[in-house]
């Protein structure tokens, strides 16, 4: 059963249901925590799960640790010990919010909901209710059932259900296609990269329906190489994908070739079985079930490759594998790429989808970074933002006293330090403009390193070179030290920094430096107006 795991703030009991779901034979889609904006009688209800099955929309509401129920007060106790009570107990509840789904997606889809058989089931995953003239066992699942194999408990309630409402249809894959379009943005929210570090705030983005579809591609496939722009979400992708790989059981390896990003990673994927390692850690690792690759152009040499080969059960031939890779051009930030490497892997005949809806860039960075690059960074998803900033300076001392005036203006707006990151496209702290700045005298401007990347973004502003921030983003991004765009590899840079940013974007130019994009902007200008339009539809 395809399955989509929500927020982050999920219990333990969720966690294990989701897990049961995810390792079951059901014919169907589970869907985490939908809030529901209209109720009978509450502001807002919540599901915790949804199971979209071949003949029925089925509620389910998890209520882990201990549960009681004495002359209608209910009470619930945590592991930890926390007790909460409600005259509202769980069937209740989820009797209601189901009312309220169905309330909503008859008026969202019309009568083909009349055709559609609902119901609910309760879990209590630790322990076991009395059976009680206020609910029908087939709508109840206690521990017991549930470490038999929730399977065949949702299969009961199923058949309870369906019984019921005789005069219900299957669901029509058209109508299958609808109910997924509209419950997912409620349903699956998942949490930008930073949210996930739980130092920015709770802003939440939604994942493109291309990128589910390609989430469920990828779990059915053994292997794949999935490519896409910076900002479609790859980094992502590739922890979710090693994330629901290891709910089922398998032990999961996921690399890249920076330590910086493995850091990253690591702190990401915290609370999951799987093993984090940057490529130079491989040597004499016990072959894992799954290898996840992320950034996988950066790894393209035979060494390389044969250092991952022995990492997965199965090699290149046999194994189960996922690589996520830029398409775009930024073989050249290592000097060892070998396009006769990648060459090597595509041969092992991989599905190869493609990801084209940018989710983390504004449409006016977007814009900017194919005017000036060429990059395709795929279509923008994330909405409008304030305009791309290009700041003319003659010398370092300008460009200092630029940065310094745009650093006082985010302050005044009350952007948290936190949320900016300095980009230097040198790449050289020693030499870099930030390194005069007054935040740094004052030991305000923390410099990128694998510890810092395992807390990111940190508590606060932040400097990094263009190779150490691939594969992560910040909220506002200053790009700086900007000696030339002339060269392939300074190209790559600076399409890295770029498109670093989810909202702000300020870039300091030389006049030298001007002319060279003013000159690339008229190769590539038409290719970034196309894209901006499409993104405006």
């Amino acid at each position: 059963m395809p399955t989509e795991l929500g927020s982050e703030e999920i219990t333990t009991s969720e966690r294990r249901v989701f897990a049961a779901l995810a390792g079951s034979s059901l014919s169907g889609v589970a869907l985490h925590s939908l809030n529901l904006p209209d109720h009978e009688y509450k502001l807002t209800a919540e599901l915790d799960f949804l199971l979209v099955l071949d003949d029925l929309i089925l509620a389910v509401e998890v209520k882990g640790g201990q549960v009681s129920c004495r002359d209608g007060l209910w009470t619930y106790s945590d592991r930890k010990g926390h007790r909460r009570t409600s005259r509202e107990g769980p069937f209740k509840q989820v009797q209601t919010a189901m009312y309220a789904l169905r309330k909503r997606l008859r008026e969202r889809l019309g009568v083909k909901m009349d055709d559609v058989a609902f119901g609910f089931l309760v879990v209590t995953p630790d322990v076991n209710l009395s059976s009680s003239f206020e609910w029908d066992d087939e709508t109840y699942c206690g521990r017991g059932p549930f470490d038999r194999g929730l399977e065949r408990a949702v299969e009961r309630a199923r058949k309870h259900w369906v019984g019921k409402q005789t005069d219900k249809f299957t669901i029509a894959k058209e109508l299958h296609t609808r109910l997924m379009q509209d419950l997912r943005p409620s349903f699956d929210r998942s949490p930008l990269l930073d949210a996930r570090a739980n130092l920015l705030d709770a802003a939440m983005v939604r994942l493109t329906d291309e990128q589910y579809a390609r989430l469920d591609l990828i779990s059915d496939e053994p292997r794949v190489i999935c490519s896409g722009g910076a900002g479609t979400g790859k980094t992502f992708l590739a922890a979710e994908v090693a994330r629901r790989q290891a709910l089922l059981g398998r032990r999961v390896l996921f690399t890249c070739r920076s330590e910086v990003l493995a850091a990253f990673a690591t702190r990401t994927l915290e609370g999951t079985s799987v093993d984090v390692k940057a490529a130079s850690e491989l040597g004499g690792v016990t072959p894992y079930d799954v290898l996840v690759v992320d950034e996988a152009q950066d790894l393209m040499t035979y060494d390389i490759l044969e250092d991952l080969e022995r990492a997965v059960v199965g090699g290149w031939a046999d194994g189960r594998w996922t690589m996520f890779l830029d398409q775009n051009s930024q073989a050249h930030l290592y000097a060892d790429f070998d396009p006769d490497a990648l060459a090597y892997v595509q041969s092992f005949g991989p599905v190869k989808p493609s990801l084209k809806f940018n989710c983390r860039n504004t449409r006016e960075i977007v814009f900017q970074t194919r005017a000036y690059t060429g990059a395709d960074t795929g279509v923008a998803t994330a909405g409008t933002g304030p305009e791309v900033v290009f700041v003319a300076v003659d010398d370092q001392a300008a460009e200092l006293a630029a940065l310094e005036k745009h650093l006082r203006a985010l302050a005044e707006q009350e952007v948290a330090p936190e949320h900016i990151t300095i980009v230097s496209l040198r790449g050289d702290w020693e030499t870099s403009v930030a390194k005069g700045l007054q935040a740094t005298r004052k030991g305000r401007l923390a410099q990128m390193s694998p510890a810092l990347a395992s807390v990111w973004p940190g508590g606060g502003m932040t400097w990094s070179s263009a190779v150490d921030i691939k594969g992560m983003e910040n909220r506002f991004v200053c790009v700086i030290d900007i000696d030339s765009v002339a060269t392939e590899t300074e190209l790559d840079l600076l399409y890295v920094a770029l498109s670093r940013p989810r909202a702000g974007l300020w870039v300091a130019t030389t006049p030298w430096v001007k002319q060279q994009l003013s000159d690339l902007s008229k190769q590539h200008l038409d290719g970034a107006m196309d894209a901006y339009k499409k993104a405006m539809v």
